[in-house]
Formats: structure tokens, C-alpha cells, sequence
């Protein structure tokens, strides 16, 4: 009897089973055309902005998130609890992937670097022995154009990590030329027509003080250093031969001898012109 009785009750089981499995589906079918919905609308948003390296970067993210958003809804409107499940997963994933991952750590130093506004794009940086000018920045990384024109990928961990110097906000990159000079020359005389050639530069930088300071006495010559401030540091080498021009420039005019032992030389060479025999004819 007791077998008669589930033979007769099966169908009714295999029905509510059978509805029971459809309305699920049904659910998820129609959670992953929603899904499929808001991937397609956020491409056609995405494609609408107009820096390129952007919107393939957010080409490449937003619709995996968008995918994995909709497989947790899909999910949870099939029944399956999975609140417990996300917060787990959410914090070990993050964890893990901030301590033991540099993807991780380079994201959360370029939102740290957004917060504290570090630099932005345009400002001439110096992170350790490189130095450039900010040409792009994303969350994972920082892109400079070196000096010698080159470029550069910096992880953003190297900026929230080592010491960063923002020439743009200090006002401009110092730069220094030495000058040698005789020591039979005159010190003062030397020094004051050097400090009129720094007084009068175009160049240096708006509300920094360009000037020159004697260094130290060699055996054959006494050294100055003349100090000067740039914008582009680019354009360093070009600075520094234009600052070390002017500078000899206006010492030849005023009769100061420039270089290691030059009068000696300078003397040497008269005294042989003036000794030497006539070409023949």
C-alpha cells in the first residue's frame, strides 16, 4: 500500500520540482539579459569620452564588473544566500590583494597620491634618480617624458614610497655651471662682474634669485659656482651652456682670465709668436 501511495503522489513531486527548477532559471535568464543589458549601455558611455587611453582603460574594467555584479545578483535571485559569501570573499580579496600583490599596492599609492595631490599632469617630478614631466597618470601608474625625450612607466608605489620633489610647485629646477678662474685674478673684481651677469638674466625663474658664490681654491685655480633657476628641465644642457657663456662672456670683456693657468698659457703662447722666425717666402 505504502508504494501504491508514492507511485501515486510521484507526478505531483516531479510537477512542483519541475516548476519549482523553472522559476530559478527563469530568474537567472532573466538577471543575465539585464546584465547583458547594462554592459552594452555601458560601452556605448564609455565610448563617448574622448581620451583614448581612458576610455580603453574603462573599456577593459567597468564591464567585467558589471559581469560580476550580475552573476551575484543572478544568484541571489536564484535563492542561494550569498551576503556571508561576498563579505569573505570582498575582505580577503582586498587583503590579499593590497599585501601580497604590487597591482594592489600600486592602487591603493595612486589613490593616495590623488588624495594628497602629489602632482598632476603637466609638473616637472623627481622621484629617486629620475627626473620628467608628468604626461599621463592612471591608478597603477605614472607616465613621464624624461629629459632626453624618452619615456617612462613609474609603478605609483615608487611615488607614495620614496621622496618626491614637484619642481613646479617649488618654483622651478636649480641648475649650477663652475667657473675657474686664475688664481693671480682678482677675486672681488671677478666676483662682482659675475654677480651683474646673474642680476640681468631673462631666464631664471619669476621670484627665485639667481647668483654666484665662491667655492673653493685649487692649486692652479679658484672655483666659483653660479646658480641659476629653470622651468623645463628638459632643457637643462641648453641652460647651462647659455649661463656659462654669458658668464665667460663678461669676464673676457672685462680683462679676467678664464680657466685653469690660462695667463700662463695665454703669456706662453705670445712670447713664442713673438720669437718665432718669419714664414719664408
Amino acid at each position: 500500500m505504502w508504494t501504491a501511495e508514492l507511485n501515486a503522489r510521484m507526478p505531483d513531486r516531479v510537477v512542483d520540482v519541475a516548476g519549482s527548477v523553472g522559476e530559478v532559471v527563469g530568474r537567472a535568464v532573466v538577471c543575465l539579459c539585464v546584465v547583458l543589458i547594462a554592459v552594452r549601455i555601458v560601452r556605448r558611455v564609455i565610448r563617448t569620452i574622448d581620451d583614448v587611453r581612458r576610455r580603453e582603460q574603462l573599456l577593459f574594467f567597468l564591464p567585467k564588473l558589471v559581469w560580476v555584479v550580475g552573476a551575484v545578483c543572478a544568484l541571489a535571485a536564484a535563492g542561494v544566500d550569498v551576503s556571508g559569501m561576498a563579505a569573505v570573499m570582498a575582505t580577503v580579496g582586498f587583503t590579499g590583494a593590497v599585501v601580497f600583490t604590487s597591482v594592489g599596492q600600486n592602487l591603493v599609492a595612486g589613490t593616495m597620491i590623488r588624495m594628497d595631490d602629489v602632482y598632476r599632469e603637466g609638473e616637472a617630478v623627481t622621484i629617486g634618480d629620475l627626473h620628467g614631466t608628468v604626461v599621463y597618470r592612471t591608478m597603477l601608474r605614472t607616465e613621464l617624458q624624461l629629459p632626453d625625450g624618452s619615456t617612462a612607466w613609474v609603478p605609483n608605489s615608487s611615488f607614495q614610497d620614496g621622496q618626491v620633489l614637484n619642481h613646479s610647485r617649488m618654483g622651478g629646477w636649480r641648475i649650477c655651471v663652475e667657473v675657474p678662474l686664475d688664481c693671480v685674478t682678482d677675486r672681488a673684481v671677478a666676483h662682482d662682474v659675475m654677480s651683474a651677469v646673474m642680476a640681468d638674466l631673462t631666464w631664471n625663474c619669476r621670484g627665485k634669485r639667481a647668483f654666484v658664490a665662491f667655492d673653493h681654491v685649487g692649486s692652479e685655480a679658484m672655483f666659483f659656482k653660479a646658480y641659476a633657476w629653470i622651468h623645463d628641465r628638459t632643457e637643462e644642457p641648453w641652460y647651462r651652456g647659455l649661463l656659462l657663456s654669458e658668464i665667460v662672456d663678461a669676464l673676457e670683456e672685462a680683462g679676467v682670465s678664464v680657466g685653469q693657468t690660462t695667463n700662463l698659457s695665454l703669456g706662453q703662447s705670445r712670447r713664442l709668436a713673438d720669437t718665432a722666425s718669419p714664414p719664408p717666402d
